[in-house]
């Protein structure tokens, strides 16, 4: 009697463990860490800046991290964001020409010379 008893408790934080590590797994597989529309912003004022700033390595970086800073994400989530759209032919078009639009609109505002 006294087995079972013991036997109860464990079963039940197995299945709390095993729940969570479930959540967890979860959390961290998915698909998409920054929106397409976040990313595409990022990605062409990182090319703004990086024009603009090419000659200042300092200056460069400076306003890299002011860009990451602006849209609350990390140059690493970054990164790897794009090499999954890289992964996928179709999408990584479609990014491309989402990015140019972008651009042309930040052109037409004079946001941008």
């Amino acid at each position: 009697m006294k087995r079972k008893l013991y036997l109860k408790p464990v079963r039940r934080n197995n299945i709390i463990i095993i729940f969570l590590s479930l959540i967890v797994i979860y959390s961290g597989c998915s698909k998409e860490k920054i929106p397409e529309e976040t990313l595409i912003k990022v990605y062409v004022e990182n090319v703004i800046v990086e024009e603009t700033y090419a000659a200042n390595t300092d200056s460069l970086r400076t306003h890299k991290q002011i860009v990451f800073s602006k849209y609350k994400i990390l140059e690493k989530d970054f990164q790897n964001e794009l090499e999954r759209y890289a992964d996928d032919k179709t999408k990584w078009e479609s990014f491309f020409k989402k990015a140019n639009d972008y651009l042309n609109d930040l052109k037409k505002s004079n946001a941008i010379n």
